[in-house]
């Protein structure tokens, strides 16, 4: 197959080959149990283009969003990985896992960004609230929006605005990001007491900065 490699091949009950680059620009194919790997190297070498544009763009931007929504694939939530169980479960919750009910099938990725939105409206007023009760920060309102390019946003009104996938990063991180723009109510730029601000509350917050620099791309679906 010349330059293309399959790194992994995950063979189960499907009725189709699927190809997909995680995030670290590594290819998986899944495929039937009685597909011949022949088959499997026939379709790569077809597909070759788009498994190398899709190789470039997650080194570039370190996103992928090859995810299949199948059972046993994994999803964070607060730092911790999830194995997906598609079963008769009424509604997606963590449970020895990250049920998803069969009806969902269909629709998992649109399904699991709405639970996904509702616990980190959840979850970070919780901890909006916490820091706005110990620091005296005022905020107008919380917010949850789609951004996929910045973890949050301060507006003039001290109204705070958050990216549904911060829920998927550990709790230490979601209150890096939210520190963070609770400290632009006060120091609207990034100046020197923008930062002591930061880090008379979070110490650590360079530590945290990092974190999230270097592993934003596993946070996404």
């Amino acid at each position: 197959m010349k330059d293309i490699k399959i790194d992994k091949i995950i063979r189960s009950k499907r009725k189709t080959i699927s190809l997909g680059v995680t995030p670290d620009a590594t290819l998986v194919v899944r495929a039937p149990f009685d597909t011949s790997v022949e088959k499997i190297q026939e379709l790569v070498i077809q597909k070759r283009f788009w498994i190398k544009e899709k190789m470039v763009a997650v080194k570039k931007n370190g996103i992928t969003t090859d995810k299949e929504f199948e059972n046993g694939e994994g999803f964070l939530f607060l730092g911790k990985s999830y194995k997906l169980k598609i079963q008769d479960c009424d509604k997606i919750e963590l449970s020895g896992g990250l049920c998803l009910p069969k009806k969902y099938k269909n629709n998992a990725r649109e399904k699991l960004i709405e639970w996904y939105r509702e616990k980190a409206l959840e979850k970070i007023t919780e901890r909006v609230e916490w820091y706005s009760k110990n620091t005296g920060w005022r905020f107008k309102s919380v917010k949850i929006n789609d951004a996929k390019s910045r973890w949050g946003s301060c507006g003039a009104s001290g109204s705070l605005n958050f990216t549904w996938r911060l829920i998927m990063a550990p709790i230490a991180i979601v209150d890096y990001v939210v520190v963070h723009e609770m400290a632009h109510i006060q120091e609207k730029g990034h100046s020197k007491k923008f930062w002591n601000r930061i880090k008379t509350i979070l110490p650590d917050y360079e530590q945290r900065e990092k974190w999230l620099k270097e592993n934003r791309k596993f946070l996404n679906v």
